[in-house]
């Protein structure tokens, strides 16, 4: 759905430090069509500040998509993509919130012309003042200024994933970082006859949900997922052209037994989720599949894989740490800031507890 205020909307918000002025207002209707546009001019952007992205969060979970511009002197210095969110009677700006299989979003700014402290200066009384919000999230790997964040009541938390470095034009080098037995296990799924596929068909879906099933339910968690976001994640990432979805087979059956979902956008591979059938563990479907999906990749010119958090099984593709990311937290009360980090835990372990019973 197309939002944005007025061609021509009045500075809805203005702030002054240092006889600096920073504007903060709403996208424009015309703004919001070009938003993929504006995003990119700004360095740290990725798939997560784009409008497939954003439309699809707003088709899973109904929250009402925001499309944040900072100003000054008339030009645009930064944006801020997010969704104000409901939950009960409270109000939640998410830049994004967790639970939405998106690592990462926030603002994207030049920082010689804005820097945070700026940005959340003029952020809290903007959400505040004109929609009500109680409570606001931010995961970003470029608002790094923690100690201009914390003036403001934001509570940080680091987060940490594993990249694998792609060299495009030169895949014997990202074959080469790869540890010996993963290569040895990707020559053993070749000569089993298995095979790599590119999948744009919906059928792919289903399988793949069926295969993410098993791999919570062998680790006693439950799916943390509905089937239909992984139907609206893959629809909105097909149309928007940034969609990687590969399967491996077994030869001459035609049985899919390993799925993995990509995302790709720009210079950057994500791996947004891969499983395979238990049964068929053995035959390193895993390892074809995510050497293929480098292999498009860097096809595509990406220079990195983010492998969506850590585990050993993203260390042996010669994944290493990635600990730019912060998550801000702020709340206008502090009954509200303990409430959060409660119902935190109060999910986790309710996902343990399920996992446990469909398991049983």
């Amino acid at each position: 759905m197309l939002r944005g205020s007025t061609e021509h909307p009045g500075v809805e918000l203005t702030t002054r430090r240092d006889g600096r002025e920073v504007a903060l207002r709403e996208a424009t209707a015309r703004e919001v069509e070009r938003w993929d546009e504006l995003v990119t001019r700004f360095d740290g952007q990725r798939l997560f500040h784009r409008r497939a992205w954003l439309d699809y969060l707003e088709k899973v979970s109904g929250a009402r998509p925001m499309f944040l511009i900072y100003e000054r002197g008339g030009e645009v210095v930064g944006c801020l993509p997010g969704l104000l969110v409901r939950k009960a009677m409270l109000r939640v700006f998410a830049s994004p919130l967790a639970g939405w299989q998106t690592e990462s979003m926030g603002p994207v700014f030049d920082p010689t012309r804005i820097d945070a402290s700026e940005i959340c200066g003029a952020l809290l009384p903007f959400l505040q003042e004109r929609y009500g919000v109680q409570h606001i999230e931010m995961t970003s790997a470029v608002l790094d200024d923690e100690a201009a964040l914390s003036e403001y009541g934001f509570r940080c938390r680091r987060a940490s994933t594993h990249r694998v470095p792609l060299f495009p034009g030169d895949e014997e080098r990202a074959l080469r970082q790869i540890k010996s037995k993963t290569r040895n296990q990707l020559r053993k799924a070749v000569k089993l006859g298995l095979t790599a596929h590119v999948e744009q068909d919906e059928s792919f879906v289903d399988e793949f949900y069926d295969q993410m099933q098993e791999v919570f339910t062998r680790r006693r968690k439950a799916i943390p997922f509905t089937r239909r976001r992984v139907l609206e994640c893959f629809r909105h990432l097909r149309e928007g052209g940034h969609l990687l979805a590969l399967s491996v087979r077994l030869p001459a059956v035609d049985t899919r037994i390993a799925t993995g979902l990509f995302m790709i956008e720009g210079r950057e591979l994500h791996l947004w989720g891969w499983a395979h059938r238990t049964v068929y563990g053995s035959f390193c479907p895993i390892e074809l599949l995510t050497w293929t999906a480098m292999q498009k990749g860097m096809e595509s010119g990406c220079v990195t894989l983010d492998m969506a958090g850590g585990g050993d099984a993203k260390l042996k593709y010669g994944a290493v740490p990635d600990t730019t990311l912060r998550q801000f937290l702020w709340s206008r009360y502090e009954w509200l800031a303990k409430l959060r980090t409660g119902a935190e835990r109060a999910y986790r372990w309710q996902q343990t507890l399920r996992g446990h019973l469909t398991k049983n």
